[in-house]
């Protein structure tokens, strides 16, 4: 018979195996904390990666729309420049046929049209300039709308 620890009852060698298996529940505890703070730290920083590209993302969109409505500000006036462009061309058209009477209506009709949608803010170099006859950026001479 093996000799008894003398408070629990139980025999020394026993006692001594499981002191051992403690240790190693210990280590193995204290090894699966260390990776567990990592894997939590690896998960912190995607997160964080994440979020960064999440932001980048809405940027993009944000620019994305308003190169849209830039493209179609752009799209709107090469519209209305050719419509002003052939009515230019129907003006001098006239007079070359010596019909002033038509080039005189056909002016009128390109000032009256020039009057109105220079109300309306469409003439203007680019998109610098506001509904408003603002612009944008601050140069009021590019600016037909002043």
């Amino acid at each position: 018979m093996a000799p008894v620890a003398a408070a629990s009852g139980r025999p020394c060698k026993q006692k001594k195996m499981m002191k051992m298996g403690i240790r190693k529940i210990n280590v193995t505890m204290k090894k699966l904390r260390g990776e567990m703070e990592k894997i939590g730290k690896e998960q912190s920083s995607i997160r964080e990666q994440q979020r960064k590209i999440r932001e980048k993302l809405e940027k993009i969109g944000t620019e994305c729309a308003q190169l849209r409505e830039e493209t179609d500000l752009i799209i709107k006036q090469k519209k209305w420049n050719q419509i002003l462009l052939n009515l230019m061309c129907k003006i001098i058209k006239a007079r070359q046929d010596r019909d002033f009477d038509k080039a005189a209506s056909l002016a009128s009709i390109l000032r009256d049209l020039i009057a109105k949608q220079k109300g309306k803010g469409m003439l203007m170099a680019g998109s610098e300039c506001k509904q408003d006859g603002s612009c944008k950026n601050g140069k009021q001479e590019a600016c037909y709308n002043k």
